[in-house]
């Protein structure tokens, strides 16, 4: 019997335990590995390629008792001086390799027991040499075997069978599902597999079989060439560049990757995909990227697993960064450069759609935002701090100009250039944001259109609701009430349609019963607007009786049947009689009293047509002659108007064509 050198099973113990699956599997990757530099050491580096092979057997991974793991391979074999180093702890004897002479200690650490089997060639004959491996304080290697098989043309190998979990975080994180295994498999070993470095290895799990270099290999569709990054701290970095299947990222976070690698083995991967910008890129957008960057500042400061580096992650995201500067402009310049080109034309889109956020060239607004931004909203969220920033800087510019008017400073000889300057920076800030305010008004009055349209156009003449609701919904929201503190937002409207007068209302009630409007009511009816005034004018608060109330009423367009009782006039009667009746309740619990010569602005919006129109024939018809006008009689005083729905657009297009005009636009449509 055999015992290694130095406190075994303490130094077993102080072995970072697995926190997750990867990890757990790291002691058969170190079989893997040992078998490479058995194979390479065996065929030489010209020939191990192809003359080697690797078989990795895993049954029964479900279950930690009894699981068998058995790494087979044709490589030179434990001779005496392998078996001499593998008797060692923190043996040098692959340091020139990265070795780190611990790989056998997590097997201990990992698995209940351990049989070793390896032929070798010594003395012209072939002998195989077979062991249990033991976590023990003596005698860790047991059951010795030595026996000559054959002479020199016999093959050589080693197998290693690992059989049964040891310990609750092996037994825990070890995956138990076949694909998650293979998908491991091939991120550890991914570097070896894309760049060529490996010869073919089988992993078959329960019958089902994986092969490896090709299950990667197969993967990639160019190589783009391997570069020397000359790097102030890290000195020379190696960065191999491949394109590939998108596939080849499906077991990795983000699309594109730069493997860190030392010692020939891939110790992390980072995705680059928010320092390149683009995402899968191609003819059929289905490629992807990968990058392998090794070097000796990478060689000399990975830890013994191999698993993490010696320094910060900082450290790790500045090498990643100086490759992904490389990997952008010229691994893949082509194609970056061509979806910058796409990104730039969707954020000229984006500033004509928001002009406020124009203060630079697209070119200059570009740079400002983030690589992989590509929509609108992220074009806003990176602009707007730079916006604010300038707004700023603006502002305390005039603040100085004020003080130096103001106070008893000399005035600079340059004051006047200065003045100047900040106001037409005021004059294109105000263009700017005038015309984002004109295009969303451009924008609901095009989309009415386009309603009135589809409502008229129902063949068969039956009303769409869900079309009408949008269609009132576009000029104010429905069911809530302005001055309601808890709707701030959802009271937002388009009043300005109806009267320009309107656009900063607040006191206003948009499809809501008279019993959650006026005191004491019990009627459920629902006008479909009701606007009233509280100074009036101005919203301020105050005691006096309302003297001004506008009522409006939408109709759908294009409708021809009405009640035979129906009359507008006697429709808007109800509404005011209630209304005189009784007091407005607000949110604060003030009661508005309407005054006895209150003037109602009434307006009736219907296409005037059918049985509407027999009863307006004996109104009075507005200048365009086609709208009807009414004034109120008895105790009412005001007016009231039905306005076709196209009339209501056209006259909105009209007010706001001078707007458009000073904004640099125009209406497409014409109703």
């Amino acid at each position: 019997m055999t015992s290694m050198q130095g406190d075994i099973v303490n130094r077993v113990k102080r072995l970072p335990k697995p926190s997750q699956a990867a990890e757990a599997l790291q002691p058969v990757f170190e079989a893997v590995s040992n078998s490479l530099h058995a194979i390479e050491d065996a065929y030489g580096e010209s020939l191990f390629q192809t003359k080697g092979s690797i078989a990795v057997t895993i049954n029964n991974p479900r279950s930690p008792d009894e699981i068998e793991i058995i790494v087979d391979d044709n490589g030179i074999g434990l001779e005496a001086p392998r078996f001499k180093a593998f008797c060692t702890t923190d043996t040098d004897y692959k340091m020139s390799r990265g070795g780190k002479g611990v790989g056998r200690l997590l097997w201990l650490d990992a698995f209940e027991k351990i049989k070793v089997v390896s032929a070798f060639r010594e003395n012209g004959a072939v002998w195989r040499r077979s062991f249990t491996f033991r976590l023990e304080s003596q005698d860790q290697i047991t059951e010795e075997s030595m026996v000559e098989v054959g002479g020199p043309e016999n093959p050589t190998g080693t197998s290693v069978t690992f059989s049964g979990l040891r310990g609750s975080a092996y037994r825990s994180k070890f995956p138990s599902q076949g694909a998650t295994i293979v998908k491991h498999f091939g991120s550890h070993f991914f570097a070896d597999f894309i760049l060529g470095r490996s010869p073919k290895i089988v992993v078959d799990i329960e019958g089902n079989s994986t092969t490896f270099p090709e299950e990667i290999q197969n993967l990639k569709i160019e190589d783009r060439g391997i570069a020397t990054l000359s790097t102030g701290e890290f000195g020379d970095l190696s960065l191999a560049s491949f394109v590939c299947h998108k596939n080849a990222s499906a077991n990795f976070d983000g699309l594109h990757q730069i493997h860190l690698v030392a010692n020939g083995r891939t110790v992390t991967t980072r995705k680059i995909d928010g320092l390149i910008g683009i995402g899968r890129f191609g003819a059929e957008a289905d490629q992807v990227y990968h990058g392998c960057v090794s070097g000796d500042y990478l060689d000399e400061r990975v830890n013994q697993e191999r698993t993490q580096f010696n320094f910060d992650e900082s450290i790790v995201e500045e090498i990643v960064r100086e490759c992904a500067g490389y990997v952008r402009s010229t691994a893949i310049g082509d194609e970056v450069r061509e979806f910058d080109d796409h990104r730039l034309g969707t954020l000229r889109s984006f500033v004509n759609e928001y002009p406020s956020f124009g203060f630079e060239a697209a070119e200059q607004l570009l740079e400002r935002t983030p690589k992989n931004a590509i929509k609108p909203e992220e074009f806003a969220r990176a602009l707007i701090p730079f916006r604010i920033r300038r707004d700023k800087e603006r502002n305390d510019t005039i603040e100085q100009i004020v003080a130096q008017l103001d106070g008893n400073q000399t005035i600079p000889a340059d004051f006047a250039a200065s003045v100047r300057q900040a106001a037409d920076e005021i004059r294109a800030e105000e263009q700017r944001q005038l015309t984002e305010y004109v295009l969303r008004r451009k924008t609901v009055l095009d989309v009415m259109e386009v309603l009135l349209r589809r409502i008229r156009e129902r063949e068969d003449g039956s009303q769409n609701f869900q079309l009408e609701e949008t269609l009132h919904q576009f000029i104010c929201p429905m069911k809530l009430r302005g001055d309601d503190p808890s709707k701030v937002e959802q009271s937002d409207h388009d009043l300005w349609i109806i009267d320009e007068r309107l656009t900063f209302q607040k006191y206003f009630a948009s499809d809501v019963p008279f019993t959650q409007i006026l005191v004491g009511e019990d009627s459920t009816k629902r006008p479909d607007l009701l606007i009233y005034d509280r100074l009036y004018g101005l919203g301020a608060e105050g005691e006096d009786p309302l003297t001004k109330v506008m009522l409006v009423e939408f109709k759908h367009p294009g409708r021809r049947d009405y009640e035979e009782r129906y009359s507008p006039m006697n429709q808007i009667s109800e509404y005011i009689t209630k209304l005189k009746a009784g007091q407005i309740e607000d949110f604060n619990n003030a009661r508005v009293r309407i005054a006895d010569d209150c003037v109602f602005y009434c307006y009736v919006v219907a296409d005037i047509v059918g049985k509407l129109e027999i009863h307006t024939n004996g109104w009075r018809t507005t200048a365009n002659g086609r709208g009807r006008i009414q004034e109120l009689g008895g105790k009412f005083r005001g007016i009231v108007e039905v306005i076709e729905w196209k009339d209501l657009l056209a006259d909105a297009r009209l007010r706001n064509h001078a707007f458009l005009h000073a904004a640099g636009l125009r209406f497409d449509r014409h109703p």
